[in-house]
This record gives structure tokens, sequence and C-alpha cells, in this order.
């Protein structure tokens, strides 16, 4: 038989006893031990197994993992009862272990390293404790070395910290670190039963119902810290981790000194790198303390350095082509470099504005390049302008503009090739679970399970499935693979909040209507991306667009109806007019104010809490045009006509709309806009979402001083006038623009000077 034959199992019974030849009994214990050219260390390893009386019916599994120095030989000439898997190379210790855990046929499945030896009863003593302790999904037993010094072999789970000082621990100054004390639990004696945070992989013993629920050992550790991982997910499952000292594990650890920058090392520091990105934390694993490993700030701060080094390189090589051409080009080191700067700002303001620094993931990188395109061309056109001087347009370009052609294909080529590569990088690390968004699916059901394996298929698309919530409230622990189920659909926000999600996938069935409107409102106040497969595109149909990707469908609901650079822009906008009003009426601001405080006591300003963007609180600014404490007796209600609340000034201001004016102040922080919905108070937006579906659609863009509702709706009387004005609300959200802005406020204009107000 051929012992290069990957993944081939040879057709070898379980054993029962060494030399036993009656028929065996199904085994209890599965026994998986990878090899790797540790060809006496194994041997060891299996004489301990079989010297020591077990009363346990078991297998032992080994997996040769490309072993080159007659490992399997040994094992055939030796040990034939036991059950070999053959790879042509080394897979790593995780995808080996699970070729060994899909093989075994035990209640528990015991993994042990090739150079680890058993102690006589340790099997028997694992497994007596398992089964008393049914809460116990993982097991360790105590390691010595060969001396019979012991081997800290229970830890808590790592910081960000831990895997680089341990690999500093050949410098005397680190070998007694506090933090990797703590760490390895070294200042305990280790003699006693004890729940701990996760047991090393030299000996685990676990359940075979945790195998079941857990899934699998994750295969991107090529060698740890796949055992980490695998605790930390049985937790997440509700088993608990225990360390058992009465079964003991002689462990040949053999270690090495001063070999920090050998390969494995710094494959093992990828591997923890990927533990900290997995698991969403840098500091604490069950606080959860850190979202992502990377966070939009250093994807941002890539970027800005890579288009740093292309729009100031550009400049030099151009600089430098005009020299060498024989046409003017500065000179001076800090002329050159001063120039360079200010050349830099100028692209990246551009930049900034038509949206080029926007948090990129799972996007086409085609689409940024015709974008940039764009952008570099606009630019360059600009520059051309703003340097033409009178007679450039009245006669022949001279050879000296025209090599300004040259400067921009310089730009569009370095600042394209910088931002290609940087985005290759980016697609190549989200491929390997690095950058990816927790995200969650809504539903349980054959369609939420197809839509996993297809999210799956492909990670480039940034989206890493933390869990399923389902319509019902959950009863008992569900999971499809590694991925459970966390919660019912009334828990979608808490889940939110507690699993720091930023995409929500929507798989519910289509006469799921009622469910799909409970989602959309639990993702409010999140910055959460909802999306949806095609077949419940009828429910939201206006509000939604298609997104596919590698194929892959999905519909994006409540997406941006504004480009990005009318938002920049309406922006500027808000903040110039703001500012001018403020400025150019503060004599009339303060005269109004002195009329105030003459006309009934009280404060001159209004504050009251109103709610913004996102569901996010703030408090708007008006001048009071009521009696002081107006709602402290009748509570939250609206004006009325002919309110007997409202002060003889306040009816004045209250006509021609000047309380309005101190809301510009909120419009400068950044709460409001000029234009948008008006904001609404806590309290009847808390009674409104109860009634009207997607009401809270309306909070996924900034509210407004005034708005299409205000300018073509009656004035609020009661929460039906509020519900039948949601109608233009709605109606402004799907079809923003800044002409319709510009038409909302020249509308606004004639409604203040028509006194039209209540």
């Amino acid at each position: 038989m051929d012992d290069k034959q990957r993944n081939h199992v040879l057709e070898i019974p379980p054993n029962g006893r060494r030399g036993t030849t009656a028929a065996p009994k199904p085994p209890e214990v599965s026994i998986a031990i990878i090899a790797w050219n540790s060809r006496q260390l194994l041997e060891s390893c299996l004489e301990s197994i079989y010297a020591g009386a077990s009363q346990v019916e078991f297998e032992v599994i080994v997996v040769d993992n490309g072993s080159t120095d007659g490992t399997g030989e040994m094992l055939r000439r030796q040990f034939p009862q036991v059950r070999r898997l053959t790879n042509a190379k080394n897979q790593g210790v995780a995808p080996a272990r699970n070729q060994a855990i899909k093989a075994a046929a035990g209640d528990f499945v015991l993994l042990l390293d090739a150079n680890a030896r058993l102690s006589s009863g340790a099997i028997d003593e694992l497994v007596a404790f398992a089964k008393n302790t049914p809460e116990a999904g993982v097991v360790g037993a105590k390691i010595v070395d060969p001396t019979g010094k012991l081997l800290l072999s229970c830890r808590r789970f790592p910081t960000i910290f831990t895997p680089f000082l341990r690999r500093l621990q050949f410098i005397p100054f680190f070998r007694n670190n506090r933090t990797l004390r703590d760490q390895a639990m070294a200042d305990w004696d280790h003699n006693s039963v004890r729940e701990v945070d996760y047991v090393v992989g030299t000996c685990q013993l676990i359940r075979r119902e945790v195998i079941q629920e857990v899934g699998l050992l994750d295969e991107n550790f090529f060698y740890g810290p796949e055992d980490a991982d695998y605790c930390l997910r049985a937790q997440a499952h509700g088993w608990k981790i225990f360390y058992y000292p009465h079964a003991t594990a002689i462990h040949d650890k053999r270690r090495r000194t001063g070999d920090f920058f050998r390969l494995l090392n710094w494959t093992q520091l990828w591997a923890v790198f990927y533990f900290f990105q997995k698991h969403g934390y840098l500091f604490n694993a069950k606080s959860r303390d850190y979202a992502i490993i990377m966070p939009r700030a250093i994807e941002r701060t890539l970027l800005f350095v890579s288009d740093f080094v292309a729009v100031v390189g550009s400049y030099f090589i151009w600089i430098w082509l005009r020299g060498k051409l024989a046409l003017y080009a500065p000179s001076e080191p800090l002329e050159v470099l001063t120039t360079a700067v200010v050349i830099f700002a100028y692209w990246f303001l551009l930049f900034l504005f038509f949206g080029l620094y926007r948090t990129w993931y799972a996007y086409s990188r085609f689409d940024e390049l015709v974008t940039l395109i764009k952008t570099v061309f606009f630019g360059a056109i600009l520059i051309f302008l703003f340097t033409a001087e009178p007679q450039d347009l009245t006669t022949p370009p001279k050879f000296s503009r025209l090599l300004f052609v040259s400067y921009w294909v310089l730009m569009t080529f370095m600042v394209a090739n910088g931002r290609m590569i940087l985005r290759t990088i980016q697609r190549r690390l989200l491929e390997a679970g690095i950058g990816m968004r927790q995200t969650v699916i809504v539903g349980w059901n054959g369609k939420a399970r197809a839509l996993l394996d297809k999210v799956n298929r492909f990670p480039a698309l940034g989206y890493r499935v933390v869990g399923f919530v389902d319509v019902r409230t959950l009863k008992a622990r569900r999971a499809y693979g590694d991925v459970p189920v966390l919660g019912s659909i009334h828990d979608l926000s808490w889940i939110i909040r507690s699993e720091q999600v930023e995409n929500v996938l929507i798989a519910l069935d289509i006469f799921q209507r009622r469910e799909m409107t409970e989602a959309v409102n639990q993702c409010t106040g999140f910055p959460v991306t909802i999306k949806i497969i095609p077949d419940l595109y009828s429910i939201v149909m206006g509000q939604a667009r298609t997104n596919q990707i590698y194929g892959f469908p999905l519909i994006e609901i409540f997406p941006q109806i504004m480009p990005l650079w009318e938002r920049r822009f309406k922006r500027l906008l808000d903040s110039a007019a703001a500012l001018t009003i403020i400025v150019l009426g503060l004599p009339f601001w303060l005269i109004l104010a002195l009329i105030i405080k003459l006309d009934s006591p009280g404060p001159v300003f209004y504050r009251q809490e109103r709610v913004g963007r996102d569901g996010r609180v703030f408090t708007i600014i008006k001048f009071r045009t009521m009696v002081q404490n107006a709602e402290q007796i009748t509570g939250p209600k609206w004006a009325e006509k002919d309110d007997p609340r409202i002060t003889r000034v306040g009816r004045f201001m209250r006509k021609w709309h000047l309380d309005e004016f101190p809301q510009f102040i909120n419009v400068l922080r950044g709460e409001m806009s000029l234009v948008g919905p008006r904001p609404e108070r806590p309290y009847f937006v808390e009674k409104l979402k109860k009634e009207v579906p997607f009401y809270m659609r309306r909070l996924k863009v900034q509210p407004g001083i005034t708005g299409w509702a205000q300018v073509k709706g009656s004035y609020d009387n009661t929460i039906e006038d509020v519900k039948q004005k949601l109608q233009y609300d709605f109606f402004y959200v799907e079809n923003m623009s800044l002409a319709m802005d510009f038409k909302i406020l020249l509308n606004t204009v004639y409604v203040m000077l028509a006194g039209r107000g209540q």
C-alpha cells in the first residue's frame, strides 16, 4: 500500500487491547495523534497508551503528516492495530487533527501530541471526570516534563501582548514577566480541579456533543493557537473548560532558545493575529473589548500614506522631467517640499470630497478606479485653469503648458497603482479572515443556512457571520456548524450592541412581513448595513438597491440616495449658511432675546431633547415662545391653534418662524441640516415607531430646520397629523438631492414671508 496517498485510511479495525483476538467493542474514546518526523517520540507515546491499564474501550488514530523518517513503516510493523491516515505533506496541526476527528468513532476524542506519554490510568481518569461533570466540554490533563517538573498547561485567554512577550523570553528581562505569569496561571499549585479559560492541546479530551455543536478545529491555524480558539468557541456555546490534575501526561518539549526569527515562529504570530481578529478582542476575551484588527482608522491611514507617496512622487517626477527639458522647475529643496505639501493638501481635499476615503471592502476595485480617474481628471483641469494666463485663451498652447498632460497621466498612474496594490492586499487579508466585519443573519431556516454557506464561499465580501437570529424565542442551544443562534428577533438590538455587528443579512420567508419590519426597527440607531436576499425585495420596493459581487446577490435596503459629493456639498452649504446667518443677524437676535426677557419670566432659549440621525438624542435650541415650564402639567404635547401657553411675543415669532433661528447653532454642531425631516421628541418617536411601519427610516438622514413636510403639510396638532406628514418625509428621504433641497429652501422663504406659522 502506498504511504504517500493523501488521506488514505488503512482498513484496520479499532483496537481493544494489544494482542486481543476477540471482536472489539465500540470505542468509548478515540485518541487522535498527529505525527510529523517524530518516529521515536510517537513510538514512546503509543507504548504508554497500550501499557497503561485502561477500563475504557479506545481506538488510536494517527495522522502521518508527511513524515519522511520511517514513521509509517514503524506503525505498520509495531502497531498494526492503529488506524493510520497518511498525508503527502505536512498539512498543519488543525487540518490533520480534523482528519482524525472525522474518522473517530468514540463518545470522546482525546487530542494527544506525539511527544506526550500518558501515565497509567490517565485515560480512565479523564473519561470518568467528564462523565461525572456533564457541563465539561473540554478537559485537560496535568502536564509534566520527563524530570517531573510541572509544565503550565491551563491558561487564561491571551492578550495582544502575550504572544510577543513569550517570543522574547530568551531575553532575561522578559523571562519572568508578570503579564505572562498571569496568562499562564503560574502562581497556583495546579494540584486541584479548576475551571479555566483553556487547556493546551498537548492533551485535550473533547466531548462528542461539543464537536457536534461547535464543529471542527479552525483550519486557518497551521500551528497554534487552535487550542485556545476551540475552547473559546466551546464557551460561546455554553460549555465549560476544566483542568484535571489527577491525569498526567509527560511532555518531551525539547525547547529551543534564541529562535525569535525562525519561520515557524512568524507563522505562529500570523495565526495569533488571525485569532484576535476572529474573536474581536485585543485585551479581554470575555468583554470583547476590540471589534476588529483593521479598524477604519488604520484603513484610512494606509490609504492616506499611499496617496501621499503617489501625489508627492508624481510632483517630484514631473519637475525632474521639466528640468531635463530645460523648462522652469523649482530647485530649492524647501520650495520643492513646500509646494509638494500644498499640492497634496489640494488633492487630499478633492479625494475627500469625492468620497475616495470612504471605508472600502467588498466593493469593486474597477469602480473605485473609474471614480479615481474622473476625480484626477477634474482636479487636473482645475489646476490648469487656475494657473492659466489670459493669453493662453487666445493663442495656441505652449509646449510647457501641454506638458501638463504628463502630470495628469503621472498622477492617474501612480495614485491608481498605489490604491490597487493596497486594495489587492486588503482583499487578500479579507480572504484570510483579517479585516472582516461582524455580521448576523436574521432567520433560522434552510434559506438562512444556505446564505451562510454562500457567504463563507466568498470571504472577500468581508462578512464574518457571528450568529443567527431566530424569529422565535430561543428555547435551546442551536447552531449550524460553528455558528450559533444568538437569540430571537426581539433581541436583535442587544445582539448588535454586544457583538459589535456592522452588517445584518435578512433571510426571512416572503410571508414574514411583520418579522421583517421588526428586524429593521431593531436595527435603527445603529450604524449597520441591512441587506436582504432578493425574494423580499417587494416589501421594501423603492427603498433598495441591488449589490452583486462574485455573482452573489444581496439587496441593500435604505441605501444613501444622495451621492457622496452632494452630501459633502450639502454639509458645506449648511455650515456656511448657519455661520453667515448667526454672525450677520446677531444684533437682531440680541434684540429678540431682550424682548423675550421683558415679555415673560424665564430663560431666553428653550432647550428640548430631540432624536437625530441614527436615533442619537441631541438638545435642540429655540427661542422660548411659551410660558416657563409649559409642559410640566400637561406632559409632552404639540402646540395647538390659539394655545394659551404661547406668550404674546412668542405668538409673533411663531407666525414668522423667528423662534427657529437658534437652531442654526445645532446646524453648526452637525446635529441638524438646513433641510431634512423635522426632529421629533423621544416620547413621540417611541410611540410612532410602534404604529408606523419603517418610521425609523426617516432617522437615517440628518434632521433639518425645514423640510418637504413643513412646506407641503399642515402644522402638527395631533399624532394623526404627524402620520400624514410622514409620507412627505419618506418622499424626501427617497428622493434626496441638492436640487430638491434648494426647492424646499425657496418654498420655506415663501412660507415665512406669508406668515403661515402657528
